[in-house]
């Protein structure tokens, strides 16, 4: 009897790290796309980084609205994932995106991206880097930037139907 209980015990525990893995796997970049579809993922996330810079330029302009601001910002959270901190442009210090805007608002500062590159592809996010220049008048700050670019896949509601989709979300800023 007890050789009984013990093979049982095994036996589920088998089953649940087999369950375990096959999560894993479906949740796998690698697993799920040929290199070609990859490549077309990875380039569309490098066009959401460009989208951002583009926002944060209009976002830190000193003409902008605060009805604009308020909605350049919501297209900014909807760009990355939740609670992601970015490197703060100025000092080697990590910040929300919040205190990022903060910093940056009517600043009349330009972004410009250089060399976006991917570096590595991990389970469900890849590294991208790029160089960065920020500049405001006459001066000039050039910064290595490298940033997680999360790919996953999330059941969304499209009316009584539900639908597993993979989204892109812009991820930390190193």
């Amino acid at each position: 009897m007890r050789y009984f209980i013990v093979i049982a015990f095994f036996f589920c525990n088998c089953l649940a790290a087999q369950e375990a893995n096959n999560t894993m796997i479906k949740n796998d970049i690698k697993a799920n796309f040929s290199v070609k579809v990859l490549e077309a993922y990875e380039e569309n996330s490098f066009l959401k980084v460009k989208d951002l810079y583009q926002l944060l330029e209009i976002y830190s302009a000193k003409n902008s609205s605060e009805a604009l601001q308020k909605q350049i910002k919501e297209n900014i959270y909807s760009l990355f994932k939740e609670n992601v901190l970015v490197s703060d442009f100025f000092t080697s210090d990590k910040i929300t995106i919040e205190k990022l805007l903060e910093k940056i608002a009517s600043k009349g500062l330009k972004f410009e991206l250089q060399n976006i590159q991917k570096e590595a592809t991990s389970s469900n996010f890849w590294t991208a880097s790029y160089a960065l220049t920020i500049s405001r008048d006459k001066e000039i700050l050039q910064k290595n930037i490298q940033q997680k670019i999360y790919f996953y896949p999330e059941e969304k509601s499209f009316g009584n139907k539900r639908k597993e989709i993979w989204s892109i979300l812009l991820g930390e800023i190193q």
